[in-house]
């Protein structure tokens, strides 16, 4: 695999990044809302640039402390190379001092999705129950604590 590497994604990304949503989501955002996002102060937007392609994305908002990943898709070419990882980590690594926890929602069904999580320190706090459609699937919510909470 060549090298990638891992930056914030531009208006001119948002055609290729809507793609990999196409091809990877049933319910796929739209490039209007991806331009949205990009414009959405909250908002941190990732690509991972792979032989001179766009081969993932990461979207994460940090509101008051709270950080909630919305997106992640890597192109099935390629999985597996350490690209899902890495943009993980650096919405992570972009979360500010005021970060207590991120947050996710996964397809319970995507094993390979939770393992990475797992991984990376996150835990299973919930389900939804219904929450993704085409097909209906329940979803584990998982959840890194960046900072210790002391509850008074």
């Amino acid at each position: 695999m060549s090298e990638f590497v891992i930056r914030k994604m531009t208006a001119d990304d948002i055609p290729h990044v809507a793609a990999i949503e196409k091809e990877l989501f049933t319910q796929p955002w739209s490039e209007q809302a991806f331009a949205d996002e990009l414009n959405n102060k909250s908002a941190t937007i990732l690509v991972a640039q792979a032989g001179g392609e766009i081969a993932g994305f990461a979207d994460m908002r940090e509101i008051m402390g709270e950080c909630y990943i919305n997106n992640i898709g890597v192109k099935a070419l390629y999985r597996r190379k350490g690209i899902g990882r890495a943009l993980m980590q650096a919405l992570e690594d972009s979360a500010t001092d005021e970060a207590e926890f991120i947050t996710l929602e996964v397809r319970q069904s995507n094993e390979a999705a939770i393992r990475l999580y797992k991984s990376m320190g996150y835990i299973k706090v919930g389900t939804r129950r219904g929450f993704y459609e085409q097909p209906t699937e329940d979803a584990d919510l998982m959840t890194k604590y960046l900072k210790r909470v002391v509850m008074k």
